[in-house]
């Protein structure tokens, strides 16, 4: 691979994963958009992110299957044509049909810059990550100002999102091969389902925060533009804890990271319910920010450090993401106006104590 393609390679890796945190921070914010102008309840169109991380499941499911034919190119195209039909919304149904290509092209991105670009860069390839991982949230904070600065308006945001995706698949193009070599057959290890089951519940916590957080903070009494500012500070710190793991990840086992980072969210939860919600909610995303470092580099070190094994901890990661929010605003209109937090409390609890309960066995990872 020749210098030019690998700087091509991250350049465009960092740009695709801003998009990523840009598709990550958006639906969020737009749920009462959705349920005021499709004449819908939370609970239906809260389907939209379920729906999205389907399609990202699929995705890192067919990478699985065929990682030779699915490329950066790929998924570029299909994020593009999901956000289009996301930009058009003439219907509910094509709201659905647009995020769940957006999810499919989430998720082949996801899953293929990040095996290239550790490839492509050796042995300085887990700081090139590092830093690609860390400027997804850039995209992340700025989706929510995106959204008030074009008046709350989805279509306005959704063809920026389009231009920006065919910009960076424009730049593909100058790029050589960067395939990797497939997996050879016998390089997995057997599955461990406790750290695949704290992937489930990791992630599918970070997404209900934020794909429900801005629906949980109207409930307290939060403006839904004063919602989406909460939103964009929680990814600020959420960029500090990741920017954070750059100098702490190699002296600290993952689990370890991952046990301190439930038990931050957990207290932060609970002064959230006691306290100013709105001061409390940005400092979550601190605790958010090493969830994913910690179960996914567990995983790896113990089930083996595959493209396939990856594949699997993607997959049970968003299965979280797909799930919980669904079954969390299932039972938000039957609580108080501290509901949201409260299960998210009940949840984060309920992992404290088992991920302290396995903290011996996995760190060692």
């Amino acid at each position: 691979m020749t210098r030019m393609t690998k700087y091509l390679l991250l350049g465009t890796g960092i740009a695709g994963f801003v998009l990523l945190g840009l598709a990550q921070s958006i639906f969020g914010p737009m749920l009462p958009v959705y349920a005021q102008v499709f004449g819908l309840e939370i609970s239906s169109v809260s389907w939209v992110l379920s729906v999205f991380w389907v399609g990202s499941l699929a995705a890192v499911g067919a990478v699985y299957a065929a990682p030779v034919l699915l490329g950066p190119k790929i998924g570029l195209v299909t994020a593009a044509l999901g956000t289009t039909l996301l930009a058009l919304m003439s219907n509910w149904s094509l709201v659905l049909a647009g995020a769940a290509l957006f999810g499919f092209g989430y998720g082949v991105i996801a899953a293929v810059w990040n095996p290239r670009v550790l490839a492509a860069y050796g042995p300085r390839g887990p700081s090139m990550l590092s830093v690609m991982n860390a400027l997804f949230t850039l995209g992340a904070i700025a989706s929510p100002q995106l959204f008030l600065a074009f008046d709350q308006q989805p279509a306005s945001v959704f063809w920026t999102f389009t231009g920006f995706a065919g910009v960076i698949l424009l730049v593909t193009f100058a790029m050589g091969d960067t395939r990797t070599a497939p997996t050879k057959a016998g390089e997995d290890g057997p599955l461990d389902w406790p750290i695949l089951g704290f992937a489930f519940l990791g992630i599918g916590l970070e997404s209900s925060l934020v794909g429900l957080g801005p629906t949980g903070l109207a409930q307290v009494g939060e403006t839904p533009e004063r919602a989406a500012q909460l939103l964009s500070l929680f990814f600020i710190t959420y960029l500090i804890s990741r920017a954070t793991l750059i100098f702490i990840a190699h002296r600290i086992p993952p689990f370890a990271i991952f046990v301190g980072s439930v038990s931050a969210l957990t207290l932060l939860t609970l002064m959230a319910i006691l306290g100013d919600t709105g001061f409390w909610f940005p400092l979550m995303g601190f605790a958010c920010g090493s969830i994913f470092h910690g179960e996914y580099l567990t995983g790896l070190r113990r089930m083996g450090g595959t493209t396939r094994v990856s594949a699997v901890l993607l997959a049970a990661g968003m299965l979280g993401a797909i799930i919980m929010p669904v079954l969390i605003s299932q039972v938000l209109g039957m609580l108080g106006p501290h509901g949201f937090f409260q299960i998210i409390l009940g949840i984060t609890g309920t992992l404290t104590v088992l991920a302290g309960l396995s903290l011996r066995r996995l760190i060692r990872a």
